[in-house]
């Protein structure tokens, strides 16, 4: 655990994702989480003794531990058991009930206060008690018109490092 203060506020960072016709964009959101994680600093990919499975980002389930997409713009992640090094944990899934699109703004805005909620119920700790933050995966405006609602919610350190385990409160971190 590192004695360094992680700061509340990282840039937002927007990258588009395609997958079968539908464009997801990514917006990353800097926030605290539970600082009793172990943390791996630098690439360190799993063993070859354990297989990854390429998945769509937009099959995980929350629980599922995964690595960022090897390349800008793609959409299939690398889905790693949780107790092997990894880049992200998807946390939760919501809905946005938006009959319209409400623009960018908005959707950004009730999708970090889900995922900052979510985050709280998952992990037991405040963001900003934590050296873990978040990533959002959210709607865009082209997969909106095509249905798309649904928000991801993914864990991830502040500090760039990988996790190793859950990231999920045990039963008595209520």
């Amino acid at each position: 655990m590192s004695d360094v203060t992680s700061t509340p506020a990282v840039p937002l960072i927007r990258r588009r994702i395609l997958a079968s016709g539908a464009v997801l964009s990514v917006l990353l959101t800097g926030c605290g989480g539970p600082g009793g994680a172990e943390e791996v600093v630098g690439a360190s990919p799993p063993s070859p003794a354990v297989t990854a499975e390429a998945t769509s980002i937009f099959q995980l389930s929350p629980g599922q531990c995964f690595d960022r997409p090897a390349a800008e713009g793609l959409y299939e992640v690398a889905v790693v058991p949780c107790e092997v090094s990894h880049d992200l944990e998807m946390y939760a899934l919501f809905q946005l009930d938006d009959p319209a699109w409400p623009g960018d703004a908005v959707v950004h805005q009730q999708a970090d206060q889900g995922c900052h909620e979510q985050f709280i119920t998952f992990t037991g700790t405040e963001p900003a008690q934590s050296d873990l933050g978040y990533t959002m995966y959210t709607p865009s405006e082209g997969s909106w018109s095509e249905g798309d609602r649904q928000v991801q919610c993914a864990l991830q350190f502040n500090s760039g490092g990988r996790m190793i385990g859950s990231q999920m409160a045990g039963p008595a971190a209520g």
